[in-house]
């Protein structure tokens, strides 16, 4: 697989996400604002999944470990916001298969049931939507008789 592939998928997913959240928690605290992140990983930051039948590499062979990586960071984010005594919610939702330009070639047919983006915006909304004493930690999502 090529370097710099393997480069963008971990500067995208890990880097980007915690110079995002770091900066999300900046702006929050010097506003003195109990906010929220919400914090985009995915099924495969919960379950290893590898795809046989190429003599290629996947790209899922540094895409998982990098959302593990998300889902390791949404933990340590959460008991340091508590450490610091903020109020500051912070949530991981991590949808299946959704059908976006970056879906994996192995996954665009139909016989592969996908999400819609819009089905990950409103769990995103539901999160957003709880009141102040409830905190939603992950919400896993899966298109019905996927995977």
């Amino acid at each position: 697989m090529d370097p710099v592939v393997l480069q963008k998928i971990v500067q995208t997913n890990l880097m980007g996400t915690v110079y995002c959240t770091q900066r999300a928690f900046k702006s929050m605290k010097e506003r003195n604002f109990d906010g929220h992140v919400v914090l985009i990983n995915s099924i495969t930051g919960h379950n290893v999944h590898v795809i046989y039948g190429s003599n290629e590499p996947s790209v899922l062979n540094v895409y998982g470990p990098s959302k593990f990586a998300i889902t390791a960071l949404t933990e340590v984010l959460r008991q340091e916001y508590r450490g610091l005594g903020t109020k500051i919610k912070i949530t991981s939702v991590s949808p299946g298969v959704t059908d976006t330009e970056i879906v994996p070639e192995q996954y665009k047919g139909d016989e592969i049931k996908k999400l819609k983006s819009e089905d990950v915006s409103s769990c995103i909304m539901f999160t957003l939507s709880t009141p102040p004493h409830m905190q939603v930690h992950e919400i896993t999502v899966k298109p019905l008789l996927g995977e």
